[in-house]
């Protein structure tokens, strides 16, 4: 299945991983995977992210390997995880597109395909399911598979899956679970519980200040909430401490799409999506040149804040059904 992949490993003697902007735990979990694994079969391996980290991920093993790199060395082969356009890539895009080798493996369905070489397998709840698979082809050769990639591995798989209560869970995600929880012996209960239980005391006052100000249309099918800088400020948070508070919002039972609007500057804002089955959140995020998955999207803005909350309710209402 990942021959080719494989082929261009064995191949390359320095090997530059990297994750998606505004990373979570499925790029990182990935990321982490394919370092460790490549370091024990004695690759030069970096990893390297163009984004702040939400403290949750420091949790990952070898978390604290990201963007310790050459910036003025050309690697001879190039990474890219869990990322579906060469914009994800941030500031490592333009060294990625001119490298002789490339590989992307991903499996978000509005994947590019940037890449010389791209595994998009869209069936995956998360791209973690990818990597495992790639890395058991991998151990078989040459053995590389130890307890901190499972960590890894466990990670982004239960992060995207929403715990395996996401709709893109499927049976094969809570199988390659189970196995790797058995192959490792995990205490997935502390891993479940750090990601997605445990809440540090400023991104709680972040979540409650920003919760308050929801606002809710159309008989509450639409439901959008907004972080401004003033709010990071007042409870000492970044953009990075905003992941999964969507998903308050989300499950409110009249919604059908939620959004969350992130203020990065006075006239640029990052626009997270999460929907129910029947709105396609993914093609709303593309008509804005963003995307992502059916049920999970987002993208970038531009302009004055009240024409761009106008622009982006009026695309919600496009897409309930």
């Amino acid at each position: 299945m990942f021959e080719n992949i494989l082929n261009e490993i064995e191949k390359s003697e320095s090997i530059l991983i990297i994750s998606h902007i505004n990373p979570d735990g499925d790029t990182c979990g990935s990321a982490l995977a394919m370092y460790l694994a490549l370091k024990q079969i004695g690759k030069d391996v970096a990893v390297v992210c163009d984004s702040d980290f939400n403290t949750k991920l420091s949790f990952l093993p070898s978390f604290d390997a990201y963007n310790k790199y050459d910036a003025n060395k050309k690697y001879d082969l190039y990474i890219a995880v869990d990322c579906s356009d060469e914009l994800r890539l941030g500031k490592f895009q333009s060294a990625f597109l001119k490298a002789k080798y490339s590989v992307c493996i991903d499996h978000h369905g509005t994947n590019t395909k940037f890449a010389k070489l791209n595994y998009v397998n869209t069936n995956a709840a998360a791209n973690c399911e990818n990597i495992y698979k790639l890395l058991c082809e991998l151990d078989s050769k040459t053995p590389c598979l130890n307890k901190e990639i499972g960590i890894c591995l466990y990670s982004g798989i239960i992060t995207d899956s929403g715990n395996f209560m996401n709709n893109n869970t499927t049976h094969v995600t809570k199988q390659i679970a189970q196995e790797i929880e058995e192959r490792f012996d995990l205490n997935t209960g502390e891993i479940v519980n750090h990601f997605m239980n445990e809440v540090s005391y400023d991104v709680f006052m972040l979540k409650t200040r920003v919760l308050a100000k929801t606002k809710f249309y159309d008989n509450n099918t639409i439901g959008i909430i907004y972080f401004s800088q003033e709010d990071f400020k007042a409870t000492n948070t970044s953009m990075s401490d905003t992941e999964g508070i969507i998903n308050e919002i989300r499950n409110v039972d009249t919604v059908k799409i939620a959004v969350a609007v992130t203020q990065k500057n006075d006239i640029e804002y990052k626009v997270s999506l999460r929907s129910v089955p029947t709105c396609r959140v993914d093609r709303l995020a593309a008509s804005f040149g963003g995307g992502g998955h059916p049920l999970a999207a987002g993208f970038s803005i531009q302009g004055n804040f009240y024409d761009v909350m106008e622009r982006i309710l009026k695309a919600c209402r496009d897409y309930v059904e």
